[in-house]
């Protein structure tokens, strides 16, 4: 991935309706589902940049692992909302990218 097509502080986000496969039996979204969501955005972000990662995998042994995650839950989602799911690059550096997203 070139550094001249991701700009450091460059922004993303996709639109995610939440199913009721998504809940618990309260009808609020499981907390792990979240990052489900955000995993969804980065590849979407991806994709906007044209690249798939089937093909990064195949044709240039290039993968993505989440390496660490840290994640503040301020209020929960529901059955049904639409949520916007941001992806924000904030440091790229030559073997790892740096990203905060946000639910909102």
């Amino acid at each position: 991935m070139s550094e001249q097509l991701i700009h450091p502080t460059q922004s993303f986000s996709i639109e995610v309706r939440v199913y009721y496969e998504d809940t618990d039996a309260g009808g609020v979204v499981y907390y792990a589902n979240y990052l489900k969501f955000m995993e969804r955005a980065r590849t979407e972000w991806l994709r906007e940049l044209g690249f798939e990662q089937d093909q990064l995998i195949n044709e240039l042994q290039t993968i993505f692992v989440v390496r660490s995650v840290q994640a503040e839950y301020y209020r929960p989602a529901k059955f049904n909302d639409l949520l916007r799911i941001t992806v924000t690059t904030k440091d790229i550096k030559r073997s790892n990218i740096s990203f905060q997203q946000q639910v909102i």
